[in-house]
């Protein structure tokens, strides 16, 4: 038996809905790194009436789908343009199908598979399945590898734009590698599966018509915004198309799948069509925004991206991608936590471009998340201090913000156990935040680091009785009459 375990995906706004209780429209999904702009049916200019596609392809329930998809064949070839026709065409019932499809045909047991480092954990779950030895690179590293590695290695996958960094491979350095592939007799899967959204001219989908070691994946569902309709498509050389496509599952697609997906690839322009058009052009204004946004915020640093998703690092950060990723859940906001793409490190978030003001929303909620996340530390800090009655922690030179007040001052409670107490007697004020919200700020609070005042308030904390009594009764007693 395979040792696997099941993949985590994004998107998962119904069960976030159930967990906080709120409608699943009111989720704010920027996990799944789809088209911002919506699907080509709300875009006005597409012409295009859904509910009219799908009543007519409930025409079709009756019937098996034509297994050969000839006319959906047909026009993912004329969206893709290059002379591709629809014999290089294998329709796939999303990426991962076609994926799996090609590993299936072409990987046996103990072949190398090399995939890209950071890449879609989809890759790397794939390959295992049929029992691959997997080597991973960065992809620096990996369009520079040694022959002797191309050699070994029966196939590559990457990603372009590549997921999670958003990082496009120029064509000409990608198609060098391409050859250097096809040399070595590896085949090479290259999934285009956001190129739309970034840019279509960077594709190397018109070398897999010569090539029978290129395998290109696009994908209809991710590009209109629309991932409940599974959708995807592969193009290769007449050869290596026609192998896949009858060991592809037959009706691997469904009628009303079939109907919307070619509404979508007739609509006039193809990847140049106003609606794509248009989609870039506000993928990449908002990019640049949500970048400088973030840039501003202490502990994030986003990384440069191409397209309509932002890696952001927050290892500065004074909570970790999980935390964060929760904390965000709990107002009904997901983000993509991608402690997955880096071997369990959590110090990554990917973050998909969406509507200015729902992106806003996102922003000054992080307040909200980083006041509820100090308050768990401070009363985990407490109850630590509590239990071992603050023997380890009073003038605790050894920590990296010493003195942070004042020499000498007592560290028994780094983290106030009054947070927040909003009373400016204590020095303490509301400030604006990085994220232009209103946060509590303790810097020229002193009174908890006083070493009288740190021990009494320790003993009344420690006393019989309820913490949050305790905290209440320490604060009327003990603070109240110093300010």
């Amino acid at each position: 038996m395979l040792a696997l375990q099941a993949r985590k995906h994004d998107g998962r706004t119904h069960n976030l809905a159930k967990n906080v209780n709120n409608a699943e429209s009111d989720i704010l999904d920027f996990s799944s790194n789809v088209n911002p702009l919506g699907t080509p049916f709300n875009f006005q200019a597409s012409n295009l009436e859904l509910g009219q596609i799908i009543l007519k392809s409930i025409e079709r329930f009756d019937q098996y789908p034509d297994n050969r998809y000839l006319e959906l064949r047909k026009a993912a070839a004329a969206f893709a343009g290059h002379n591709i026709s629809a014999d290089n065409i294998v329709p796939g019932n999303g990426t991962c199908e076609l994926l799996r499809l090609i590993m299936e045909t072409v990987v046996s047991e103990e072949d190398m598979v090399i995939i890209t480092s950071p890449s879609s954990g989809e890759y790397r779950h794939i390959a295992e399945v049929f029992g691959a030895r997997i080597h991973s690179f960065t992809t620096d590293e990996l369009l520079h590898l040694p022959k002797m590695t191309l050699d070994r290695a029966k196939v590559i996958i990457l990603g372009n734009p590549n997921n999670p960094t958003g990082r496009i491979i120029p064509k000409d350095e990608l198609s060098d590698f391409a050859h250097k592939c096809a040399e070595h007799d590896t085949l090479l899967i290259v999934d285009e599966s956001a190129i739309e959204l970034a840019d279509p001219d960077m594709s190397i989908a018109c070398m897999a018509l010569d090539s029978d070691y290129l395998f290109v994946i696009r994908s209809v569902s991710r590009i209109t915004a629309m991932p409940g309709i599974r959708l995807a498509y592969g193009i290769a050389s007449l050869e290596l198309a026609n192998i896949l496509n009858a060991a592809r599952l037959s009706w691997n697609i469904g009628v009303t799948d079939e109907a919307i997906g070619l509404a979508f690839l007739n609509m006039e322009g193809g990847p140049h069509s106003e609606y794509l058009t248009k989609s870039r052009k506000f993928i990449k204004k908002e990019r640049k925004y949500i970048i400088k946004r973030f840039s501003g915020i202490y502990g994030f640093d986003p990384v440069e991206s191409s397209t309509n998703y932002i890696l952001i690092d927050v290892k500065d950060l004074f909570l970790d991608s999980v935390r964060l990723t929760e904390g965000l859940a709990s107002h009904g906001i997901l983000i993509r936590e991608c402690s997955d793409f880096f071997n369990g490190n959590k110090r990554y978030v990917r973050v998909s471009v969406r509507l200015r003001d729902d992106f806003e929303k996102l922003i000054h909620t992080l307040d909200d998340v980083f006041a509820e996340t100090s308050r768990e530390d401070a009363r985990e800090k407490l109850e630590e201090t509590i239990e071992h009655g603050g023997s380890s922690t009073a003038g605790r030179g050894t920590c990296e913000y010493y003195p942070c007040h004042f020499s000498g001052q007592d560290c028994t409670f780094c983290f106030c156990p009054f947070y927040a107490c909003e009373d400016e007697r204590t020095g303490g004020k509301w400030i604006e935040s990085s994220t232009g919200g209103q946060v509590w700020s303790c810097e020229h609070c002193t009174l908890l680091h006083r070493p009288k005042v740190a021990k009494m308030v320790l003993d009344a904390l420690m006393a019989d009785g309820d913490t949050d009594d305790n905290i209440r009764r320490a604060w009327k007693e003990i603070i109240e009459p110093l300010l």
